[in-house]
C-alpha cells in the first residue's frame, strides 16, 4: 500500500504552470467569506513543499496529516510558510477563506497535526469529531483535494463513498466498489459519517493503494484511515486550551519553554502544563501565563497557585534591566522577583504594596527573603538588597513600614520587634533636615533617631516623652546613647548632642539636665552623688538657671558662669 501523503511540486514541466497558479495566487489573509460547497469544512493545505487536504474542526483549528508538514517535528511555527484554503467550491474562485497557518501541534503516536490558523474562521461550521468508533460495514464519506481518476490537479474538492472493512486500535480500513478511494493530495482529508443528519469526523485519510487514480496501474482501491474518534477528548481539549494557544503563540517547542512534559492538569481551580524549561498556568480570571527558572522553583516551593494564585503576567524583565518577575492574583497581591545576586523571592500583601509605593526595586532594591514570619510570630517581613540594608515589617497592629540603614541595624541589635516594637512609620527625615528616624509601637512609645554626628540611638518611654516636650532634636538634640541603665541600677537615661541628658527614676520621673549645671552634677557623680536624680527640668531664676534634685539643687549664675550646689 502506498502513502499518498501530499501532492509534490515535482509533477513535470507540463504541470508546473497549473500547480504554480494554485499555490501562488492565494492571498495571505482572508478572502471573501462564506462558502457554498457541500462540505465547507474541507481544507486545502498548501506550502512550498507540497499540498494536501485537511478539515476544519474548530474556528481556528485545522486537523490534517503530519505528512503535510514533513520538515516540522515539534510544536510551533511550520518549517515552511503554509496556507489553508477553507470552504472553497472551486480553487480558482474567491469563496471561502485563505488563511495562514501560524503554528502546528503534532499528535503523539498518530500521523496527525492540529494546525492553528492565524485568524479564526467564524462563518463556516467546523465538523464535530465523532466519539463512536467506525464499525465494519458502515458507510462513510472520504473527501479531499487530491488527484482523481481524470485530473492531476483538480480545482474542485471531491468525495468517495466507502465501506468500512475493519477497525483497529488507531486505524481502520475502507474500500470503494465504484472507483478510487483516495489519491495523492488527499492525505489529511476527512472520513466522516452522517449521523442523523449531522456529519461527524471519524478519521483522516492516511494511505491508499490508489487503484483508479490517474496515472496509476494498481487495481486495488482500499485505503487505511487514521482514527480520530478515540482522540475526541484530547483534540477538543487542545483546541479549546488557552494554555496550548499561549504556548504556540510563544513559539512552541522552539520557545524558551521547550517541549511539553506530560499533559495538562487541574490545579487550584485552574489548569497547568509543564514544559522542559517552565510551566504555563491558566485560570478564567487571569488567562494563560508562563513561569520559569528560579521564579518557578520558588513559586512551587511556596505552594504554587493554591498559595499565591495564578500568574497575571509572563516572566518579565524589570524596568532597571537587572531582574525578572511574575505577578500573581493572590487577593492581597503577590509577586516573585529574581536577580542573579539575590535569587528569587516572593513578596505579597501590604508589604508588597509598601514596596511598590517606594518604587519597587528602584527604591529599596530587590527582596532577599520571601515574606517571613517574625520571631515573635506576630508580624511578617521582607528584607531587601539596598546596600545599607532595608526591610519592610508589618503586623496586625501596625501598617507595613520600611526601616533601613543604621536605624535598622540598631533596631535589630536591640532585639527588633519583640523588644522595641514594630515600626509605625517609614524611615523619615527629621524636621531640621539633618537626621532620620523611625517610630515603633512599644507600649511606652519608642523611636530610633540617627544623624551623621551621633549615629543611630533608641529612645523610649518617659524619657522619649520628655524629649518630645522639649522639642525633639531641635531641643536637647539627637540622642548619643540608647536608653541606658545608670550605674546605681535604679533609673534610666539618654545623653543628647546639645550638652543635655534626660534622666528618669521611679521616684522622680524624667527630667532634663543641661549645660554647666549638667557638668557640675556629672563631676559630683551623677545620680550616685549626694544630690540623687533630677526632680525638675532646668528653669530660670533671677540671674541664672536652676535644676532641682532629690536632695538639693544646682544654680548657675550668668554673670560669672559659675554654679553653686545646695544640699537639703
Amino acid at each position: 500500500m502506498r502513502t499518498f501523503s501530499r501532492r509534490r511540486l515535482r509533477l513535470g514541466a507540463a504541470l508546473a504552470p497549473l500547480m504554480a497558479g494554485v499555490l501562488l495566487a492565494a492571498p495571505a489573509a482572508n478572502a471573501a467569506g462564506g462558502s457554498t460547497t457541500a462540505y465547507p469544512f474541507l481544507v486545502k493545505v498548501t506550502s512550498s513543499s507540497g499540498a494536501c487536504s485537511g478539515v476544519l474542526t474548530a474556528p481556528q483549528w485545522v486537523l490534517t496529516s503530519s505528512a503535510c508538514f514533513p520538515d516540522t517535528t515539534g510544536a510551533g511555527a511550520p518549517a515552511h510558510a503554509t496556507t489553508a484554503i477553507i470552504g472553497r467550491t472551486n480553487l480558482s474562485g474567491t469563496s471561502g477563506h485563505v488563511v495562514d497557518i501560524a503554528s502546528v501541534l503534532p499528535q503523539a503516536g498518530r500521523p496527525l497535526v492540529l494546525a492553528r490558523l492565524a485568524q479564526p474562521v467564524t462563518d463556516i461550521d467546523p465538523i464535530p469529531i465523532a466519539t463512536t468508533a467506525p464499525q465494519a460495514g458502515e458507510t462513510l464519506q472520504l473527501a479531499g483535494y487530491g488527484r482523481t481518476a481524470t485530473e492531476w490537479v483538480p480545482n474542485q474538492p471531491h468525495t468517495a463513498t466507502v465501506a468500512v472493512e475493519a477497525a483497529g486500535t488507531t486505524t481502520f480500513t475502507a474500500t470503494s466498489s465504484v472507483g478510487p478511494t483516495t489519491c495523492k493530495g488527499d492525505s489529511g482529508g476527512p472520513a466522516y459519517r452522517d449521523a442523523g443528519g449531522q456529519r461527524e469526523l471519524v478519521g483522516l485519510n492516511h494511505t491508499s493503494w490508489q487503484g483508479g487514480c490517474l496515472g496509476e496501474t494498481e487495481t486495488r482501491t482500499g485505503a487505511t484511515e487514521t482514527r480520530v474518534d478515540d482522540l475526541h477528548d484530547t483534540l477538543v481539549a487542545q483546541m479549546t486550551s488557552a494554555i496550548v494557544a499561549r504556548y504556540l503563540g510563544l513559539g512552541g517547542a522552539s520557545s524558551a519553554l521547550g517541549a511539553a512534559v506530560g499533559d495538562e492538569y487541574t490545579v487550584a481551580g485552574g489548569m497547568g502544563q509543564n514544559y522542559e524549561h517552565g510551566a504555563i498556568y491558566y485560570s478564567t480570571a487571569t488567562g494563560a501565563h508562563y513561569v520559569q527558572g528560579p521564579i518557578l522553583t520558588d513559586y512551587l516551593e511556596l505552594g504554587g497557585p493554591a498559595a499565591l494564585g495564578f500568574p497575571t503576567t509572563d516572566e518579565n524583565i524589570t524596568p532597571d534591566g537587572v531582574g525578572r518577575y511574575n505577578h500573581f492574583n493572590l487577593t492581597s497581591g503577590a509577586s516573585i522577583y529574581w536577580t542573579p545576586t539575590t535569587g528569587a523571592h516572593e513578596i505579597q500583601g501590604a508589604i508588597r504594596d509598601k514596596w511598590a509605593a517606594l518604587g519597587w526595586e528602584t527604591g529599596l532594591g530587590y527582596p532577599t527573603t520571601d515574606e517571613t514570619a517574625t520571631p515573635d510570630g506576630v508580624g511578617r517581613y521582607n528584607d531587601f538588597s539596598l546596600p545599607d540594608g532595608a526591610s519592610i515589617y508589618w503586623s496586625p497592629n501596625t501598617p507595613a513600614s520600611e526601616i533601613q540603614g543604621q536605624i535598622r541595624t540598631k533596631w535589630l541589635q536591640l532585639g527588633g520587634a519583640p523588644t522595641i516594637g514594630y515600626p509605625t512609620i517609614d524611615e523619615t527625615a527629621t524636621p531640621d533636615g539633618i537626621g532620620r528616624y523611625n517610630h515603633f509601637n512599644h507600649p511606652d512609645g519608642a523611636s530610633i533617631y540617627w544623624s551623621p554626628s551621633s549615629g543611630a540611638h533608641e529612645i523610649q518611654g518617659g524619657i522619649r516623652t520628655k524629649w518630645a516636650e522639649l522639642g525633639w532634636e531641635t531641643g536637647p538634640g539627637y540622642p548619643t546613647t540608647d536608653e541606658t541603665t545608670p550605674p546605681d541600677g535604679v533609673g534610666r537615661y539618654n545623653h543628647f548632642t546639645n550638652h543635655t541628658s534626660i534622666y528618669w527614676s521611679p521616684a522622680t520621673g524624667p527630667h532634663a539636665v543641661a549645660g554647666t549645671i549638667r557638668d557640675t552634677w556629672a563631676s559630683l557623680g551623677w545620680e550616685r552623688s549626694r544630690l540623687g536624680y533630677p526632680s525638675s527640668d532646668e528653669y530660670s531664676i533671677p540671674g541664672g538657671r536652676r535644676s532641682d534634685f532629690q536632695h538639693g539643687y544646682i544654680t548657675w549664675a550668668s554673670v560669672n558662669n559659675t554654679t553653686q550646689v545646695i544640699y537639703t
